[in-house]
């Protein structure tokens, strides 16, 4: 950095104190904060709200926001940042906040906007890049890196969030600037295990989390590990913080904190700024949940403009600026941007010297032929099928989830259910007591917050091609994938009507085009050799997040789609069954001891059996190959092939290209 200018702000009364300190030694005199605490904590609550609906800041909110720029660059301060912009010409400058009080740490000041701007906010400032300092009597310094900057992910309810991750900053990683360490997921990501690998594995230079953070009753800020033995697994963030000092001893420079509370202020301080004092020189984190893909595109911009081989030093303060302008370019101003804020313990905000830097990629693997099962690649070098289920273990998550929440309604209701239920009886029986609508709600909370990239579907989205799909989940999962990794297809997507409807809600994406259009019905020149045709038989989120209410309870099965003529024409459900009687199927996320999968599979197959080289793939511990092969409650009694494998281990061998003697 240039120059820098440290901000202290602290309570006085009902107001606030604003002193400032600047790198030359200049002292402006104090002044108080303008508008009041009262007004500053309702501006807060307004940009929190904005980013859960993914909305940019209105107009009056606008007016608050260059209100309070004005308010804190005010008089003597204002009068320094000019000379110090001045004297650096085009040098770019660090503003640390110094924040006494708790619950300035939940305030969003990189949402304040310079008068006269509509996105000139301090959080993405081409030139004014802001920070949250910490107290701390360690020494600092940038630390030469020479070669690529070692990332490890630690992330221990997701095993397939660090694929997709990777998957985001695989040019970086192909180029040599960034080494991707082996991710601790599951069990390797519980406390013990955790504190075993930090204190003899290898040493990163950022650790990146990707898990739950809260605040208990007592403020204490802390992280959730892997479950042990069914139980949640919680960890103090000043424990783990002691864990990281003591066994990196200087070498982590840098932790992020993609967790729901990761920034939430605590009694003791928030989980950000207890590891930034202790723990790292710099620390990323989140004042609010946020939707994974908005976590996701902020963590590889981000990343993207740390590493870079083009830059000579790696500017955290800069990086995330970067990444909060493309936040707010890419979702439309959404407030969402001010949720990532950086604790910083020095005030330069360059972690790495990257001057004597070599990068090259890494030495590439030598040609083998694919690790898939030989099943699975014959399957996937032809025209297949694809019926994407909702009982695997991206999905099982968030449908434990729900169940709680619906337990915990029906408690509260004095009508707890009883154990073992399964799931659609449980909202079956919370439809009957809470109504429909109390239904829904509970499920927009829980599923209207998850990402819609899932790795291993972006990876079978590259093998799809035209003809028809079928997708039981409720989420845009599939038809996002195709649109992202078969941009050269047009897409049309259909579901079932509601029972007050006549026409089913139908989606199309033309072949080339980034946007989806509603239709009044599928068109009569759909021709399923050239098109493709996704069915999502349980309702849901249609794309760019449109709801339409979903299939959860028993009467939803049985009464929803009784006949694909209910949803298509006569001539158009001939041809597609069959073309879906006639290509392999490849079953994903479907279970044997699920009735309505059963139950789907004969409205789609009748009595024929599935076609020749179908195959099911399966998580490990799922007890039912026995069931598949055996095909004993199939279509036509004819069991499928079965593999069954880490699904995240098929992500990159499913998306790489084949050799061709594997072929």
């Amino acid at each position: 950095m240039s120059w820098w200018l440290e901000i202290e702000i602290s309570r006085a009364g009902d107001a606030l104190r604003v002193t400032a300190q600047g790198n030359h030694g200049q002292q402006p005199a104090p002044h108080l904060l303008e508008p009041r605490l009262e007004a500053m904590a309702s501006f807060a609550e307004w940009v929190e709200a904005a980013a859960e609906r993914a909305e940019p800041l209105d107009e009056a909110r606008l007016c608050q926001a260059r209100a309070l720029h004005r308010a804190l660059f005010r008089e003597g301060v204002q009068t320094v940042l000019d000379r110090m912009r001045g004297a650096a010409g085009e040098g770019q400058g660090l503003v640390r906040l110094m924040l006494r009080e708790g619950e300035l740490q939940a305030f969003p000041w990189e949402a304040l906007c310079a008068p006269g701007t509509q996105r000139g906010f301090l959080g993405n400032s081409p030139d004014l890049f802001l920070a949250r300092g910490v107290s701390s009597a360690d020494l600092w310094q940038p630390r030469e890196v020479s070669g690529a900057v070692k990332l490890q992910v630690i992330s221990p309810t997701s095993e397939l969030a660090p694929a997709a991750l990777k998957s985001a900053l695989h040019a970086r990683i192909a180029t040599g600037e960034l080494e991707w360490l082996e991710p601790l997921t599951g069990p390797q990501a519980g406390q013990r295990a955790l504190f075993e690998h930090l204190r003899g594995g290898q040493v990163p230079h950022v650790l990146h989390f990707i898990c739950h953070g809260a605040v208990d009753e007592a403020g204490t800020p802390r992280l959730r590990l892997a479950d042990v033995d069914g139980e949640e697994c919680w960890v103090d963030v000043e424990l783990l913080a002691q864990q990281l000092k003591a066994s990196f001893r200087g070498n982590l420079r840098l932790v992020v904190l993609e967790a729901c509370e990761g920034a939430r202020p605590g009694a003791l301080a928030s989980a950000a700024e207890l590891l930034a004092r202790a723990g790292a020189d710099a620390v990323v984190a989140h004042l609010w949940p946020v939707k994974a893909d908005v976590a996701r595109l902020c963590s590889s911009t981000f990343y993207r403009a740390l590493t870079g081989a083009e830059a000579r030093r790696g500017d955290v303060a800069y990086s995330l600026s970067e990444a909060r302008r493309m936040v707010l370019t890419q979702h439309q101003g959404s407030a969402e941007a001010f949720s990532p804020v950086l604790y910083l313990r020095g005030r330069d905000a360059t972690l790495f010297d990257f001057k004597a830097r070599k990068v090259g990629a890494p030495h590439a693997a030598p040609v083998r032929a694919s690790p898939l099962p030989a099943s699975l690649r014959l399957l996937l070098n032809q025209r297949f099928s694809l019926l994407l289920g909702d009982r695997w273990s991206d999905e099982r998550s968030m449908l434990e989830a729900f169940r709680v929440r619906l337990r915990r309604g029906l408690e509260e209701a004095s009508a707890p259910a009883p154990a073992g239920l399964s799931m659609s009886a449980l909202a079956q029986r919370y439809a009957f007591r809470m109504g429909k609508d109390s239904l829904d709600s509970e499920f927009q909370d829980v599923f209207g917050q998850h990402d819609d990239s899932v790795p291993i579907v972006e990876s079978l989205a590259k093998r799809l091609g035209p003809g028809v799909h079928v997708t039981l989940l409720r989420r845009p999962v599939l038809e996002l994938a195709l649109a992202r990794q078969r941009p050269d297809l047009t897409l049309y997507v259909v579901q079932p009507p509601e029972a007050a409807r006549s026409r089913a809600p139908v989606m199309r994406r033309a072949g080339g085009q980034d946007t989806w259009e509603p239709l009044d019905a599928l068109p009569t020149s759909l021709d399923l050799r050239r098109d493709v045709l996704l069915l999502r038989l349980y309702r849901g989120y249609l794309p760019r997040q449109r709801f339409e209410q979903p299939f959860l309870t028993e009467d939803d099965y049985l009464l929803g789609v009784r006949e694909l003529e209910s949803m298509l024409s006569h001539e158009l459900s001939d041809a597609l069954l069959a073309i879906l009687r006639a290509r392999p199927v490849l079953l994903l996320g479907m279970s044997m001891l699920t009735w309505h999968h059963r139950m789907m599979l004969y409205r789609l197959f009748e009595e024929r059996p599935l076609p020749r080289g179908s195959l099911a793939l399966l998580e490990p511990g799922e007890s039912e190959r026995e069931l598949w092969v055996a095909g004993a409650s199939l279509p036509g009694r004819k069991g499928v092939q079965v593999v069954e494998t880490d699904l995240s281990e098929l992500v990159e061998p499913v998306a790489a290209p084949f050799c061709p003697e594997a072929a």
